[in-house]
């Protein structure tokens, strides 16, 4: 049983795929959603490995191209573009 306070790694084995226009836009709806609506939801990204962390979205900042992930027990600063999947808990 996985704890929803454990952190999520993964080593990369494989060259990253692009994420698409479509699945972008998407990405973009569910963390304007989690801003205004105060919801929780799970952020993969690539950093050194694919980190999956869960939380909810407290700030975008447009200048460095950044979300801010709050939850509890930690904040991560995720960049946009780096983004692989995000999805509503």
């Amino acid at each position: 049983m996985t704890l929803l306070y454990e952190h999520h790694y993964e080593e990369v084995l494989a060259p990253l795929h692009e994420v698409d226009p479509d699945s972008l836009a998407e990405m973009n709806v569910i963390i304007y959603d989690s801003v205004r609506k105060d919801y929780a939801i799970n952020v993969s990204w690539y950093e050194d490995c694919i980190r999956r962390e869960w939380g909810v979205v407290k700030d975008i900042d447009r200048d460095k191209n950044k979300i801010k992930l709050v939850r509890v027990d930690g904040v991560w600063w995720v960049p946009i573009e780096k983004m692989l999947q995000v999805e509503r808990v």
